[in-house]
């Protein structure tokens, strides 16, 4: 049973600790965080997170995510990201096209089962800033992008529960879903077509 309000300890969870240390730059956020199926356990509110060379990735729109998924996040930007945009010669300074907290069912469908984003456990973005100016789309058939693409993929699909995009389904034809919904076995979903 949860400790009674007032006997738990002031200040940040230990998750949104970690995630000050990873680099995570939160946001002052109002206290309310959903309700009944579209509440959000420990949320956090950002939009941008400092890495390990000093430099800032900028999302182009604060979100707001479960605080573990966005661990996950904060883990793919610092841990994975930089290698292959190194590889790619690029470096990283913005997610474009993201979106997080979404209170609604699966592509918002009604009747559907409600979505991850409703609690915080899903981000959605459709494009990378890169630092000389230049804009990667995740979701177009640039020749010259693809073998970038495709180690994004592969980094996406390693990493995340649920990774959907063009070629998945109508509603993920403009958009990467990054999620870590929890299935049997820890089965994962990746569904990215790159071409």
């Amino acid at each position: 049973m949860p400790a009674p309000e007032a006997d738990r300890p002031a200040g940040p969870s230990a998750c949104l600790a970690t995630f000050a240390d990873r680099g995570g730059i939160a946001l002052p956020s109002a206290a309310e965080s959903g309700s009944g199926a579209c509440a959000i356990e420990d949320p956090v509110t950002f939009r941008s997170v400092a890495m390990a060379d000093g430099s800032k990735v900028e999302l182009d729109s604060a979100v707001t995510l479960r605080c573990s998924f966005a661990l996950e996040v904060v883990g793919w930007l610092h841990d994975d990201l930089p290698a292959i945009m190194t590889g790619a010669n690029g470096r990283l300074a913005k997610l474009v096209g993201v979106g997080g907290h979404a209170c609604r069912p699966r592509n918002g469908v009604a009747g559907a089962p409600i979505s991850e984003h409703a609690s915080g456990n899903a981000l959605d973005v459709s494009a990378l800033g890169l630092k000389d100016g230049r804009t990667v789309s995740l979701i177009d058939s640039d020749k010259e992008t693809r073998a970038l693409r495709e180690s994004l993929q592969k980094s996406a699909c390693a990493r995340f529960a649920t990774v959907l995009g063009p070629g998945s389904d109508s509603s993920h034809k403009d958009h990467l879903h990054l999620d870590m919904r929890k299935r049997p076995r820890d089965f994962k979903l990746c569904q990215w077509a790159v071409e």
